[in-house]
C-alpha cells in the first residue's frame, strides 16, 4: 500500500531546505591552481564609457582635422593668411551651424552645448516638433492621426470538459461535457472632425459540443452573432453639447478619442491647431537662435579685425621704440637714465605686443568656434572688410515700429496668446453636460457552417446573413454631467489667468523692447561721437610725436618726452580703432533690437525640400484647384484663416548719411575700396574751442 504525505509535509521541508541554506551561508570553494584574479572588482558601481559603433568610429575619423595643436606664442605653427569678408565669414558659419553655437556660453560652466545637449537650438529642432508625439507637445501629424480610422481584428479558440451536475440535453449528469468555442472579432472605427464617431464591427461566435442524440439537436456546432457582438453592426455616437463641433476638435483633439472623453482633466491642447501653433513657435525659437548665431558672427569678426589692428599699431610702436632705444644708446651725450628708461620703454612695448599677439589668436580661435572650423588647419583668419566710418542716422520712429512689427519675440508671444485663446474657447465647451446622441444597426447571421451550399435551412452562415432577416437597431439620447463641473470651470479660470497674464507680458516687452531701441540709439551715437574724438586724438598725437621728434633731434628736449610722445600715439591709435570697431558693432546692435539682423545680412530662412515628391504633386492639384474656383458671397472657409503669410523683408542698401563734413556732400566710398577716401573726408578737425558764452551766442 503506497504511503501517504500530509499537505503540511509538502509545504515544509522545501521551506526548512530554503531557510537552512540561507542561514549557512555560501560554501567555500576549492580549486587546483590559483586563480587570475586582474579582471576582479570590489565596487558595484563606477563610471565607464560606452562602446563605440562603427558608425561613431567614422564620425570620429572624419574630425582627424581638429587634432592639430592650437596656435599659440610658444607654438605660432603655420600661418598662412586667409582673407575672409563679413558676408563669407556668415556663410561659413550658417553652413557649419546644424548645432548652433553660442558665443556667451563658451567656457562657462553653464555651456548648454556640453551640460545639456537636447535643449541645444539646431536645423534639427522644426522638424523634431513637426515630428513629434508627446503628449502636450505633439505635433500635426501626430495630432492629425486621432481621426486616423482603426481596424483592429482578432481570433480565439477553445475548449473544456467538465463533468455534469444535472442533466444537460441528452446528456445525463456525471457525463464528461465536451465543448469547443470560438471567437472572431474585426471593427473598423473612424472620428470625424466634428466629433463624430462611427464604427463597423464583423462578429462571429462558434460553438460546438457532443449532444448524443442528434435527433433532438438541430446544430451540433453553429456559428452566430450575440446583442453584445453582433455579426455586422454599425454604431454612430455624436457630442451635442460638451466637446460639439468642429471648433472644439480642431483645438483640443476628439472627445470620443484616445483619451476615453476626460479631456478636462487631460487638457484642451492636444488638437491640430494647438499643434500647429507649436511648430511655429518652434521656427520663431530657430530665427531667434540663427538671430543670435548672425549677431555673435559679426561681433566676434570686428574684435578680430580690432586684434590686428591692436597688434599692429603695437607693432609699430615696437619698432619706434627699438629705434629710439638704439637712438639714445648711441648718443655719449645723453645719461644714463635716459639710456635705461628707454631699454625700460622698449621691453614694456614689447610685452604688450606680445600680448596683443595672443590675443589676436584667441580672438581668431573663439571665431573659428563659432563658425564650425577647426582649433587649426594651417590657415589664420584675417577679416578683409574694413569698419564703416560713415555716420548712420537712422529714424527712431520707423525704426521703433520695425521692432514692434518684426522682433522675433513679440511674434513667439503672439502666438502664445493665440494658443491660449483657442485653449479657452474649447475649455468653455466643457463646462457644458455631455450630451450624446447615439444610434446603432445590427444584422445577425446563423448557421453550421460559414459558407454551407445545403439548401437546409440556415445551413450557411453567411447565407442568413445575406438574407437579413435577423436585424436589430437602436437610437437614443446619453447624458452624463458631474455636479458642480468644478474640474470644467477651474480649468477655464486657469486658462483666464494665463491669458491675462500673456497679454500684460505682451504689453510689457513692448515697453522693453522701446528701451532696449533707445539704449541702442545711445550707444550708437556715443560710438560715433568717440570716434570723433578718437580720430582727433590719433591725428594730434601723431603731430606730437613729429614735433618732440624734430626737437629732440636738434637736443632741445630730453627722450622722456619723446617716449611719452610715442606711447600716447599708440594708445590713441588703439582708441580710434577700437572705437570703430564699437561704432560698428553699435550698428549691429541696433539692428538686433530692429530685429531686422537678417535682413541687414541678408540672411533668409526657407524651407528645406519634402522627400515624398508626391506632397508636390498634391499641393500643385490643390492650387489648380482653387485657381479654377469662383469667389462666392455665401461660402465661408470653415475654420476661418487666423494668420497672413509673413514674408521676410528683401535685404537692401542702407543709404549712408551725409559726411561730417558740410563742406563735402558726397557719400564716402567704400572703405574697402584703394581709391576710397582717408578718414580725414569721414571726420572733421575741430577749430579753436568756443566758451560757453559764445557757444550761447552762436
Amino acid at each position: 500500500m503506497p504511503r501517504r504525505f500530509s499537505l503540511a509535509g509538502l509545504v515544509t521541508v522545501p521551506l526548512l531546505l530554503a531557510l537552512g541554506g540561507c542561514l549557512s551561508g555560501p560554501r567555500e570553494l576549492k580549486y587546483l591552481d590559483d586563480a587570475d584574479l586582474a579582471h576582479y572588482r570590489d565596487v558595484a558601481t563606477r563610471i565607464v564609457d560606452l562602446t563605440e559603433d562603427d558608425a561613431t568610429r567614422n564620425e570620429r575619423s572624419r574630425r582627424g582635422e581638429m587634432a592639430a595643436e592650437p596656435r599659440r606664442l610658444s607654438q605660432p605653427g603655420e600661418q598662412k593668411i586667409w582673407d575672409l569678408s563679413l558676408q563669407e565669414t556668415m556663410k561659413l558659419g550658417l553652413k557649419n551651424s546644424e548645432i548652433i553655437r553660442e558665443s556667451g556660453t563658451f567656457l562657462s560652466p553653464n555651456n548648454r552645448l556640453l551640460a545639456n545637449p537636447e535643449f541645444t537650438a539646431s536645423v534639427f529642432n522644426p522638424a523634431i516638433q513637426e515630428t513629434n508625439v508627446q503628449f502636450g507637445q505633439r505635433g500635426v501629424d501626430a495630432a492629425s492621426a486621432d481621426f486616423d480610422a482603426t481596424f483592429s481584428s482578432s481570433m480565439t479558440w477553445g475548449g473544456s470538459q467538465r463533468v455534469l451536475r444535472n442533466q444537460n440535453f441528452t446528456i445525463p449528469a456525471g457525463e464528461v461535457f465536451d465543448e469547443d468555442t470560438g471567437r472572431f472579432r474585426a471593427s473598423l472605427s473612424k472620428i470625424t472632425g466634428a466629433g463624430t464617431q462611427f464604427s463597423l464591427s464583423h462578429n462571429w461566435d462558434y460553438l460546438q459540443n457532443d449532444a448524443k442524440n442528434a435527433n433532438q439537436v438541430e446544430f451540433l456546432s453553429s456559428f452566430f452573432g450575440t446583442a453584445q457582438a453582433p455579426t455586422l453592426g454599425l454604431q454612430m455616437r455624436h457630442p451635442l453639447l460638451a466637446g460639439a463641433g468642429t471648433e472644439y476638435t480642431r483645438i483640443a483633439g476628439p472627445r470620443l478619442g484616445r483619451f476615453g472623453g476626460a479631456t478636462s482633466i487631460v487638457g484642451v491642447n492636444q488638437g491640430v491647431m494647438i499643434s500647429r501653433i507649436n511648430n511655429d513657435i518652434s521656427l520663431s525659437d530657430f530665427e531667434a537662435a540663427i538671430r543670435n548665431l548672425v549677431k555673435d558672427i559679426e561681433d566676434l569678426y570686428w574684435d578680430l579685425h580690432l586684434a590686428y589692428r591692436v597688434y599692429h599699431t603695437q607693432k609699430v610702436a615696437l619698432d619706434s621704440a627699438e629705434q629710439t632705444w638704439r637712438m639714445v644708446q648711441g648718443d655719449p651725450r645723453r645719461p644714463a637714465a635716459e639710456k635705461a628708461q628707454s631699454r625700460d620703454n622698449y621691453f614694456e612695448i614689447k610685452g604688450r605686443t606680445e600680448g596683443a599677439r595672443s590675443d589676436l589668436y584667441s580672438a581668431e580661435s573663439r571665431l573659428r568656434r563659432l563658425v564650425g572650423l577647426p582649433v587649426n588647419d594651417g590657415r589664420i583668419i584675417r577679416p578683409s572688410d574694413e569698419p564703416i566710418t560713415a555716420r548712420y542716422s537712422p529714424d527712431w520712429k520707423g525704426s521703433l515700429v520695425d521692432a514692434l512689427t518684426r522682433r522675433v519675440e513679440l511674434r513667439r508671444q503672439k502666438w502664445a496668446i493665440k494658443s491660449l485663446q483657442f485653449q479657452l474657447t474649447a475649455a468653455g465647451s466643457l463646462t457644458r453636460p455631455q450630451f450624446d446622441v447615439v444610434a446603432g444597426y445590427n444584422v445577425n447571421g446563423y448557421g453550421d457552417d460559414l459558407f454551407g451550399q445545403s439548401k437546409r435551412v440556415n445551413r450557411s452562415a453567411y447565407g442568413t446573413l445575406a438574407d437579413g432577416n435577423f436585424n436589430s437597431w437602436e437610437a437614443g439620447l446619453q447624458f452624463s454631467m458631474p455636479l458642480g463641473m468644478r474640474t470644467a470651470r477651474a480649468q477655464v479660470r486657469n486658462l483666464e489667468l494665463r491669458l491675462a497674464k500673456a497679454r500684460k507680458a505682451l504689453d510689457e516687452q513692448e515697453i522693453e523692447i522701446s528701451h532696449e531701441l533707445a539704449a541702442a540709439f545711445q550707444s550708437l551715437d556715443r560710438a560715433w561721437a568717440t570716434a570723433q574724438i578718437g580720430f582727433n586724438r590719433r591725428k594730434a598725437a601723431s603731430e606730437s610725436v613729429r614735433a618732440y621728434q624734430a626737437e629732440y633731434e636738434n637736443g632741445r628736449t630730453s627722450a622722456d618726452l619723446l617716449l611719452r610722445a610715442q606711447v600716447s600715439l599708440a594708445q590713441a591709435e588703439i582708441a580710434y580703432v577700437s572705437s570703430l570697431v564699437d561704432y560698428n558693432k553699435a550698428i549691429a546692435e541696433l539692428e538686433y533690437r530692429k530685429g531686422t539682423s537678417l535682413a541687414h545680412n541678408n540672411v533668409h530662412l526657407a524651407e528645406g525640400p519634402w522627400n515624398d515628391q508626391a506632397a508636390y504633386r498634391d499641393a500643385l492639384r490643390r492650387a489648380e484647384a482653387r485657381s479654377h474656383g469662383s469667389q462666392s458671397k455665401l461660402l465661408h472657409a470653415e475654420p476661418e484663416p487666423i494668420v497672413e503669410p509673413f514674408e521676410q523683408e528683401a535685404p537692401g542698401q542702407q543709404a549712408p548719411a551725409a559726411p561730417a563734413d558740410p563742406a563735402d556732400p558726397a557719400d564716402p566710398a567704400d572703405p574697402a575700396d584703394p581709391s576710397a577716401p582717408t578718414d580725414e573726408a569721414i571726420f572733421e578737425t575741430p577749430g579753436e574751442p568756443v566758451t560757453d558764452s559764445e557757444s550761447a551766442q552762436n
